[in-house]
């Protein structure tokens, strides 16, 4: 019987060539994949993972189904890869995924993936730490009533949002109460690297009105500072 091991995966935003080696190899010598359908697409596991391993797509599997699967692991010595969207560090379940494994005695191991805000980046043609011109840090965050954005508007860092669809008016009210310009410019991005891509550059006074489609809704990263530039960082300052 093989040595039973969880493997947790940083898919990347979407793109199977986006998969690093070291998670490409991993999933290939898999014997179970556990993925999500709603964030990952068909050809990312159809491209790197073993013809013969058993496929756990959630939905329709539940949390349930996956912890299942780390008991035949153990049980019966399977190899198991759980693919966790972007990269597992960064608004992920990783804590609770580790003490699973753990709680089980199962040996595992992290690989780190692509975020969705370095994809984001790449898709603008832009660097979102520029100097001296602009800022020279980058905030992560999300919408919280804990941590409102309007704390950290106030550094005037470039800022990468996640998960702000369906919060448009709150986050341009935020932004502008923390001291951003009107005029600051903002990227609204949707399914970076995947088929229904939006990229929709606008002024931070018209993020509310950009963000109202519908489409938005979901899987949808705001960046936001100076370092996009007037024309997205493509000068030559």
């Amino acid at each position: 019987m093989k040595q039973p091991k969880i493997w947790f995966l940083g898919a990347g935003p979407g793109a199977a060539d986006l998969l690093t080696v070291r998670a490409a190899r991993a999933l290939a010598g898999a014997d179970v994949v556990v993925w999500g359908t709603s964030l990952m697409s068909d050809e990312l596991v159809a491209e790197h993972a073993n013809p013969d391993a058993e496929l756990v797509p959630w939905p329709p599997a539940q949390k349930a189904d996956i912890h299942a699967t780390y008991d035949r692991a153990k049980d019966e010595g399977l190899v198991v890869a759980r693919l966790l969207w972007g990269d597992p560090a960064i608004y992920g379940t990783m804590r609770e995924e580790v003490c699973e494994a753990q709680s089980r005695g199962l040996d595992y191991e992290i690989v780190p993936g692509v975020s969705a805000y370095s994809a984001a980046a790449a898709a603008l043609g832009i660097e979102l730490t520029r100097a001296p011109m602009s800022s020279r840090s980058l905030i992560l965050t999300t919408p919280s009533a804990k941590e409102p954005v309007s704390a950290f508007a106030r550094h005037g860092a470039t800022m990468a949002i996640f998960m702000a669809g369906k919060r448009g008016e709150d986050l341009q009210r935020e932004l502008l109460t923390g001291g951003y310009p009107p005029e600051t410019r903002c990227a609204v991005m949707h399914r970076i690297t995947r088929d229904g891509e939006v990229i929709a550059p606008c002024r931070l006074d018209e993020l509310a009105v950009t963000l109202v489609t519908p489409d938005l809704d979901r899987h949808t990263l705001v960046l936001v500072g100076a370092a996009l530039g007037d024309d997205f960082g493509r000068d030559d300052a």
